[in-house]
């Protein structure tokens, strides 16, 4: 049982929030959600009953993490020319000094092989010491670099049209995820305890970017209202026409501009998330009442994915009710 975080300093009111405020409230949920999917870490990976129900899941969940491993390739990389390249030049410089101390750094002496001179046992000696300290100095030049470029997300890929950096969609907080047919490990796992904790927080948080002309203009977050679901997402039958508005992101780019990463990812994906999670719970509270299922059984969800097709309010969201399921669902 994962205990809930500690009370977050946002879950009372505040008159507006900055950049700095967005990034401390994305960082409560994805801490606390990173040690819900840690805890289950066996689970998700070895879920090997029916894998093709959890097919379009994994397929968003590699494309999110395509970025990501781009950067931690590169960077691994970078590390291992940055460790070749020093192990080469303190190779040919007789490693500054190195070489000498290492041969002075003491040690058990042996006496000499008949017929060997102590110059070349001494050359010899030196000659291997010499090696593998700098083969140590270069592999721990090597990592600390590599962690170092991950870190700071400096190979990360960047938009073909700019030099920015892509925005990195953390795996859990996508807004399609609670929405693809079949099964879904992380709406299991997360939509429950985010909701749970998405209460905690004012309803004035989550509509705090509309003083910015975010959501076109709407009171709510653009996801609350009727839309397409999975329909109109980029993962049905190929859509070419797949509108990102209906699935609670940003609207265009020139809205995403105008926010901050961090604004981006609470008020658009984590807000998004959690409202299509209400969607798949009350769409699985249908399926089962129609297929005559047990309270709390697993449901496969049809291939056409979660419909959209009820407005939404926050108190929707905020209202809690007695759950068939005992999760989180109307």
């Amino acid at each position: 049982m994962i205990t809930p975080p500690p009370p977050s300093p946002y879950h009372t009111p505040r008159p507006s929030y900055n950049e700095r405020d967005y990034e401390e409230i994305y960082y409560h949920f994805d801490d606390y959600a990173a040690e819900i999917l840690l805890s289950h870490a066996t689970e998700i990976m070895t879920h090997t009953d029916n894998p093709e129900h959890y097919a379009t899941e994994d397929k968003i969940l590699d494309e999110a993490s395509q970025h990501e491993w781009t950067n931690i390739k590169n960077s691994a990389l970078f590390g291992l020319g940055c460790g070749m390249l020093s192990l080469t030049l303190l190779r040919r410089s007789g490693g500054f000094g190195l070489s000498r101390y290492a041969s002075r750094s003491g040690g058990y002496k042996f006496d000499n092989a008949p017929g060997t001179s102590y110059q070349q046992t001494r050359n010899y000696n030196t000659s291997s010491s010499g090696l593998l300290m700098h083969t140590a100095l270069s592999t721990m030049l090597a990592g600390g670099l590599s962690i170092l470029a991950i870190e700071s997300d400096i190979f990360y890929p960047v938009k073909s049209d700019s030099n920015e950096m892509i925005l990195p969609p953390p795996q859990w907080i996508s807004p399609q995820i609670p929405l693809v047919p079949g099964r879904s490990m992380v709406s299991d796992l997360l939509c429950q305890p985010l909701t749970e904790e998405f209460r905690k927080f004012p309803k004035r948080l989550w509509q705090s970017g509309n003083s910015h002309g975010f959501e076109n203009g709407y009171n709510n977050h653009i996801a609350l209202y009727a839309n397409g679901g999975w329909k109109d997402s980029k993962y049905y039958n190929s859509n070419p026409n797949a509108s990102v508005v209906s699935l609670g992101e940003s609207s265009g780019e020139s809205d995403t501009d105008r926010q901050g990463i961090y604004e981006h990812l609470v008020l658009d994906s984590l807000q998004g998330f959690v409202i299509n999670c209400e969607r798949r719970a009350r769409y699985e509270k249908k399926l089962r009442r129609a297929r005559g299922s047990a309270k709390g059984s697993p449901v496969v969800i049809p291939r056409d994915g979660v419909p959209a097709d009820e407005d939404l309010e926050l108190d929707d969201i905020y209202l809690v009710e007695d759950r068939d399921d005992g999760r989180f669902g109307m």
